[in-house]
């Protein structure tokens, strides 16, 4: 039985890179408790309709495998400037979104774990070379935005191609399904097409553009960072089977396009010119 639901699965990645239904949610950005950060790194839409936007909610079994791969220097969605990839090379904490949470309620049965990964550059590139650099353990979820510290914060200089600069490290974070009752974190991914619906105008925080349909690997700005990777190591996809928007009908992802796990990177960056910007939450503490 257990392999029956594996290959189809698989199966039906393969054809539409989408599992199950996904279930469209409205959430808020996390303004009011934003870490402190050097810099910031993510390629998901948020498209404010008026101050919310539309997420999908996508659930895997146990022993799935998704990620994102994150170029450091890269021009990432929400307004934030590059992360200069010279001074820029400590990962401090990854950002998730979860819309259901109940491993908080039910401890161990619906845990993941993170790890980290060197890739080869750009993140479309040949399977080779991957070197692991970190895993989390067991981590439980709740509803909305989870911040997971990386304590002490990971070193990336290892993942740089060039030993000299310009050097733009590129990793690869993914979860995998530990847990004994699968389907659960309902993974967040960005939902374009009930915002364009609705008569949301298209656009991304921060002014930048927002192309749509996305372009896939070695396509059109942006490529598709987020996917499912497999169901063992080393991943059993490179580069990752993307997810299609959940209205998309065709069989490649053709209609409407590929959507982006709703995930964050937190950068440190140990270099002269290096300073923290003051947070949203922080700006509005000074007004209460």
């Amino acid at each position: 039985m257990r392999i029956c639901m594996i290959l189809t699965l698989v199966l039906v990645l393969s054809a539409s890179a989408s599992a199950f239904e996904m279930k469209a949610y409205q959430m808020k950005e996390d303004f009011g408790t934003e870490p402190l950060y050097d810099c910031v790194l993510q390629y998901y839409y948020y498209i404010p309709c008026p101050t919310y936007s539309w997420f999908w909610a996508f659930a895997l079994i146990t022993g799935d495998m998704i990620g994102v791969c994150f170029e450091i220097g890269n021009q990432g969605t929400g307004g934030w400037a590059p992360c200069d990839p010279s001074l820029c090379q400590s990962l401090e904490m990854i950002r998730i979104l979860d819309f259901a949470g109940y491993g908080t309620l039910y401890p161990g049965l619906f845990t993941i774990e993170f790890d980290a990964y060197c890739a080869p550059e750009p993140c479309c590139g040949s399977a080779d070379p991957f070197i692991h650099l970190w895993n989390s353990g067991p981590l439980e979820t709740n509803h909305g935005w989870n911040y997971f510290p990386v304590a002490p914060p990971l070193c990336l200089s290892r993942c740089c191609l060039e030993p000299q600069p310009p050097c733009n490290p590129s990793i690869v974070i993914t979860a995998t399904h530990t847990g004994s009752a699968g389907m659960y974190p309902a993974w967040g991914l960005d939902n374009i097409s009930t915002p364009l619906e609705a008569g949301c105008i298209m656009h991304d925080v921060g002014c930048l553009p927002a192309v749509y349909p996305r372009g896939l690997c070695g396509g059109s700005y942006p490529k598709v960072r987020s996917g499912y990777l497999g169901y063992y190591h080393p991943f059993e996809y490179w580069p990752p089977v993307c997810f299609c928007d959940g209205r998309d009908t065709s069989r490649d992802c053709t209609h409407l396009g590929c959507v982006e796990l709703a995930w964050r990177i937190y950068i440190t960056c140990d270099g002269p010119t290096t300073t923290k910007p003051t947070t949203w939450g922080a700006i509005k503490s000074l007004y209460r």
